[in-house]
């Protein structure tokens, strides 16, 4: 950690301490860190390392204009004058539309790569105070919370003992379109009374957006893709989460059981055993009680949403579910069913079939015969990004028979793949296709033969996958998904989830940036310039570019940089080769965050 984070890490201990002592706090004179350099120039480390630097806004700059250190001063140069005379004014988004699960499209909007500068100063100054201020039921976009987290929360309470049967599932309609400024202004203002602060954010929600080079005003919403947009979000359905906790939440375990004996169950069911597990605008609501209990706190909750945040509850997509039916939670299937053992009832968290499906689609994508003329090497490569993200994150669950299906389905797929390269291959096109042994004789290796598979699988060796050669000789596997372990779960806990801005951290730590199933789905694309398989860089090179990280600890070595490694990848540091001509080899690669090794770059070309 450098001065400039640890300072700025110091003010942000501070507004969460004071934030989570006092509820009541209201915060004055925080516009000034806004303009501190140390702020700044955090900000802008923060945004050009992430890979959604690389697009431009309306203004066409991106972060390949950003990458000598005078452009990056001139940036925030202009950036701190501008906020301090306060005549920052944001530029209008650039909207583009991206696919749903659904078939329909969610518009997205791109901020210019300066104005995603002032967001992350917004965000850096706003969320120490609201994780201060926001409830353990509130789980999407807040640092160190993932699905899972919500996940077995739910699972927790589907326990028999709970005795929680009864499910509504929460759908608020156009959830981050229909969000009211005014209202989200005040919701502000009950933590934030410094009013230059309130005019930024007012600034950036309704700088609009251009589409189609036309100009359209924004009157209501957070613009999707913006940094601070999640936070706003959070700040917003906070009042849903208040309502619930005044209502249900706050009462102990033991003044539950009190009322239960003083007032008779039925009606301390009804008001007191709720449950309530939010993660951005997806909730589910579980409790005891019948089903005409269950219809009229879906009464309270609509009329709530729509009186108090001007937002409509979805008839068709609120639905009320047996926990024994089962329900749909962050792309798992949930469901109450018999012990195969014992035949007890237990609770299983299982991957949905609409997220079984859109794996399918990626992999017939990825197989099919109109990507023949692409390498069975990269396409290899993209379906084990595939398939590590996907499992990954159902492997908390009940997965293991779906693995299993799967692995076998996928394999089967590969090699027909692969039985298709041999008949278009160096043979031909009109070569007749070889047989099905003839291609597993060929194509299939054991684990402990395929580099990388052997370090990290080795209890399955004996184990047959398919396999490409490498340029240098070595085998290239995929992936058996039944490989993967689910024989953990992961656990609820609770209030213990650590801040990243509490001073002493007593909390658990547990690893949370992996994808979503729908991050691997939609990420597992062939790139359009594969460097390694038009021979720039060699298949041995990526392998030892990761261990020359690990060896470097992920810190530039020249700088003391350290890598944030978002979701586990590392988009802000480079393996730099010391002698161009020497080879991949460990010792000939350094670790270089991304200024550094342009400059050494730049400093190599200057003596050739």
């Amino acid at each position: 950690m450098t001065d400039v984070d640890g300072e700025v890490l110091r003010i942000q201990q501070m507004l969460y301490a004071q934030a989570k002592e006092n509820h009541d706090r209201r915060f004055k004179r925080l516009y000034k860190y806004l303009t501190h350099p140390e702020w700044v120039a955090l900000a802008i480390d923060a945004v050009l390392v992430n890979r959604g630097s690389r697009t431009a806004g309306i203004d066409g700059m991106a972060r390949k204009h950003y990458l000598t250190d005078e452009a990056r001063r001139q940036l925030a140069e202009s950036i701190t004058t501008e906020l301090a005379n306060e005549t920052y004014a944001p530029q209008p988004v650039r909207r583009v539309y991206i696919p749903k699960a659904n078939g329909q499209k969610r518009p997205l909007g791109i901020p210019t790569l300066k104005d995603r500068v002032v967001q992350e100063l917004a965000r850096m100054l706003l969320e120490p105070i609201y994780e201060g201020t926001f409830l353990p039921c509130s789980y999407g976009f807040r640092p160190k919370r993932c699905t899972w987290d919500a996940l077995a929360e739910v699972h927790n309470f589907l326990l028999p003992h709970q005795g929680y049967h009864m499910v509504i599932e929460g759908d608020i309609q156009d959830c981050f379109g229909t969000i009211r400024h005014g209202l989200l202004i005040k919701q502000l203002r009950r933590r934030i009374l410094d009013k230059q602060v309130l005019r930024l954010i007012w600034k950036m929600l309704r700088a609009g957006y251009l589409e189609d080079l036309r100009y359209h005003e924004t009157e209501a919403g957070t613009p999707q893709g913006g940094i601070v947009s999640p936070l706003l979000a959070n700040v917003y359905l906070h009042m849903l989460d208040e309502w619930f906790h005044e209502h249900y939440l706050k009462y102990s375990a033991m003044q539950r059981l009190v009322a239960a004996r003083c007032t008779g169950r039925k009606k301390a069911a009804q008001n007191l055993y709720v449950r309530y597990v939010r993660y951005a605008d997806d909730f589910v609501v579980l409790m005891r009680g019948t089903r005409e209990e269950a219809e009229a706190l879906k009464q309270q909750v609509a009329t709530f949403i729509r009186e108090q945040m001007q937002m409509t509850l979805s008839a068709d997509k609120t639905l009320i579910t047996p926990a024994t039916t089962g329900f749909d939670f962050l792309g798992v299937r949930n469901i109450v069913g018999a012990q195969r053992s014992s035949g007890r009832p237990m609770p299983y968290q299982l991957p949905r079939r609409k997220s079984v499906n859109a794996y399918k689609d990626a992999v017939r994508c990825l197989t099919h015969p109109s990507r023949d003329e692409i390498h069975p090497l990269e396409r290899m490569r993209a379906l084990n990004w595939l398939i590590a993200g996907w499992a990954n994150y159902h492997r908390w669950g009940n997965a293991k028979r779906t693995f299993h299906g799967l692995k076998h389905w996928t394999v089967k797929k590969v090699h027909r793949m692969l039985r298709r390269y041999l008949s278009t291959g160096k043979r031909g096109k009109n070569r007749r296709p070889p047989g099905w042994r003839t291609t597993h004789r060929r194509f299939f290796q054991p684990v402990a033969a395929c580099q990388n598979l052997a370090r990290k699988y080795p209890k399955y060796k004996t184990w047959k996958t398919p396999a490409v050669r490498t340029p240098h000789g070595e085998y290239y596997g995929l992936i058996p998904m039944s490989i993967i372990s689910t024989g953990q779960y992961w656990r609820w806990r609770g209030a213990k989830i650590p801040s990243p801005y509490a001073a002493e951290s007593l909390g658990q730590e547990r690893e949370t940036e992996f994808y979503t199933e729908a991050e691997a789905v939609l990420g597992a694309t062939i790139g359009p310039r594969s460097q390694w398989m038009r021979g720039k860089y060699s298949f041995t090179y990526f392998q030892q570019r990761k261990l020359a990280f690990q060896r470097d600890r992920y810190t530039c070595t020249d700088c003391g940089y350290q890598s944030q490694r978002g979701k586990g990848e590392v988009h802000d540091l480079e393996a730099h080769h010391i002698d161009p001509e020497a080879g991949d080899m460990m010792d000939n690669l350094q670790t270089l965050c991304l200024p550094c090794h342009r400059q050494r770059t730049a400093n190599v070309l200057k003596l050739a």
